[in-house]
């Protein structure tokens, strides 16, 4: 499932109808597939061998980025042997695009992916009558579980599992909703020691803990998760660093009302993207050349969202002190 998740990463748009995992042209078509992310290579090659995966086959394929819309989403849908099928959502990438929608979620509900997560599933279970799993890795967890949530009743008896790995969760209306209740129990979540996107918002499913070779927020990265033969390595709970900074996060969140999250996050986007870069690669590569561009883009905020963005830095700086003490 973790694999099949995290092959929405690919791209696969160039396929038109079906092609098993065994067919992939490799040899002319790798780097397309991969787009520079060097360490999906072996991965990629081993499926192409590897008798477990090569009869999968590929449908379906969907990319779609709109600035005007702040929406970032690509989809793909695995047929598997079993008769079944498994409908896989990407998770955030690099864009300020991805980044602001992910952080729309602290104060909107749905985003745009997330409305385009359910129009998908709909579309792709209604062209193909099999039984399904939905699964994602980061905001393609959470794409997973809002689609999951908001298909019929007819579509939910043949949801077999909802896979959210590392996602994160979601504002409280959701979760005490009848949508989301009804499928609950259908749902299973995985996340490294140190998760921090995993734990962003808020969740009631039962998380499963993994062992990770990395640290902080590189264990977000599934290929440090670690395994024992066929199954993850288990942990009983998460680090305790982690659980302050979690702590420290969604109190914060909680102590702002959803105008004042939304004037925050627009304000701090607007400075971002006054860099004229449009990935966060790029912003941490030429953060120090841009920082005028920054600081001016502050200064130029109007004076109700400058007062809001210094509010939220201080009520930020507020929970942090807090927790610390009662860390302490």
């Amino acid at each position: 499932s973790l694999i099949l998740s995290y092959l929405s990463y690919l791209h696969f748009t160039h396929i038109l109808g079906k092609v098993k995992i065994k067919d992939l042209d490799l040899k002319n078509n790798l780097h397309s597939i991969v787009k520079g992310s060097k360490k999906n290579i072996p991965l990629l090659k081993a499926l192409v061998e590897n008798p477990r995966y090569q009869d999968i086959e590929i449908v379906f394929p969907k990319e779609d980025t709109n600035k005007e819309l702040e929406k970032q989403f690509a989809a793909v849908t695995f047929l598997l042997p079993t008769n079944e099928m498994y409908i896989s959502f990407r998770g955030t990438d690099s864009t300020l695009i991805g980044w602001e929608e992910d952080f729309n979620m602290a104060f909107m509900l749905p985003v745009p992916s997330q409305k385009e997560a359910l129009n998908y599933t709909k579309k792709v279970t209604k062209l193909i009558p099999r039984n399904f799993y939905l699964g994602g890795h980061s905001k393609g967890g959470n794409l997973a579980v809002y689609a999951g949530s908001y298909i019929d009743s007819t579509l939910t008896k043949r949801l077999i599992k909802v896979y959210s790995y590392d996602g994160p969760g979601f504002i409280k209306e959701f979760l005490t909703g009848s949508n989301y209740q009804n499928i609950k129990e259908k749902i299973e979540k995985f996340v490294p020691s140190s998760s921090i996107i995993g734990m962003l918002l808020f969740a009631n499913e039962h998380y499963t803990i993994i062992k990770s070779n990395e640290k902080g927020i590189l264990e977000h990265d599934p290929f440090s998760w670690l395994v024992d033969n066929n199954h993850f390595i288990i942990l009983k709970k998460l680090n305790d660093g982690t659980a302050f900074t979690n702590k420290v996060i969604n109190d914060f969140i909680s102590s702002l009302s959803k105008k004042e999250r939304k004037i925050f996050i627009d304000s701090l986007f607007t400075v971002l993207k006054s860099t004229n870069l449009t990935t966060l690669d790029e912003l941490s590569k030429n953060f120090v050349l841009k920082l005028p561009n920054i600081i001016n883009a502050i200064y130029n905020l109007d004076s109700v969202n400058k007062k809001y963005l210094f509010k939220t830095i201080k009520a930020l700086i507020i929970s942090y002190l807090k927790n610390l003490k009662d860390l302490i």
